[in-house]
């Protein structure tokens, strides 16, 4: 049995989509959760998607609130492990002896 959700789509390794507009709900859900934006603030933030999209987002979101809060987690590490391999630029090496001369 297909299952067809209006205003959402599956990429072929299985994240949604809202249709055609280049938003993955899990990028709409992690801004309402970090702003706290409802629905309005969120068309406010992106005109181009329609209130019916975002409610639908945020729809499959409540509907699977456990996995989507799982995957924000899992990218967040993801995203700080990658940050941490960065090395320090010359600039914030200059800043921090600036702070450490200031102390």
């Amino acid at each position: 049995m297909t299952l067809t959700l209006p205003h959402l789509m599956r990429d072929s390794v299985g994240m949604l989509w809202i249709d055609d507009s280049g938003y993955r709900v899990l990028d709409l859900a992690a801004e309402h959760l970090a702003h706290g934006w409802n629905a309005e603030a969120l068309q406010e933030n992106h005109p181009d998607l329609s209130l019916a999209q975002i409610h639908a987002a945020l729809a499959w979101f409540y509907d699977h609130e456990e996995e989507m809060r799982r995957l924000l987690l899992h990218r967040e590490a993801s995203a700080a492990t990658l940050l941490s391999q960065i090395p320090e630029s010359p600039l914030q090496s200059r800043l921090r002896e600036i702070k450490a001369a200031r102390c």
